[in-house]
Order: C-alpha cells, then structure tokens, then sequence
C-alpha cells in the first residue's frame, strides 16, 4: 500500500484529538462529582475534539482506507499520546514491560503502513 502522509496525517490527528479530549475528562472529573464534569467549561474543547475526530475519520474513510488499519494506526497513537500526557501531567508510570508494549506498538505502525 503507498502511504499517503494527508490520510496518514488525518489518521494521526484523529488520535491525538481523542487523547487530548479524555485527558480533558481526566482533568474536569477529578472533583469527582458528574455534574460539576459536565459543566466545566474544558467539556466544549472536548465535545469539539470528538466532532474533529469523526471528520478526521470520515475524510480518511471517504479515500478508501481500510477500517482494520485506520483503526489500529488511530489507536496505536491515541495510546502513545495518553501515555505520555498521563505520565507528564498526572503523574503516572509505566513499567518495563508496559514500555517495550509501547515499542512494539510503533513497530506495529510501521509494518501497517509499509
């Protein structure tokens, strides 16, 4: 398959969108009261990083890439993107093992798009 680096950029987008979004959640929910969630003013940031999402999704889809790739390549990203901001910003750690997952994860991308 030649890769073309716009859809692969959308793909990359799409993950990045959807990390970014739930790490919102993360932040907005600590409270730990739903209602107080919900009414943060960051849930409109999440709310449009969802939508960007679907459209970054339904432009790779309307180019004829395959669903089982798009969707490990977005997960694979949207993964690397969580735990890097989980261990930037919540402090949070990942274990020898759960890292050479990680390295296995980016290999698995370049076998995918090669």
């Amino acid at each position: 398959m030649m890769v073309n680096f716009v859809h692969l950029g959308a793909i990359v987008l799409a993950g990045l969108a959807v990390a970014i979004a739930d790490a919102l959640i993360k932040k907005t929910s600590v409270q730990g009261d739903l209602w107080l969630a919900f009414k943060n003013p960051w849930m409109v940031a999440v709310v449009t990083l969802y939508i960007l999402q679907i459209l970054f999704f339904v432009y790779v889809f309307m180019n004829d890439w395959q669903l089982g790739i798009v969707g490990n390549l977005q997960m694979v990203v949207y993964s690397l993107t969580v735990v890097i901001t989980g261990l930037l910003f919540f402090g949070e750690t990942i274990s020898l093992i759960q890292g050479i997952g990680i390295i296995l994860a980016l290999v698995s991308v370049v076998l995918m798009i090669w």
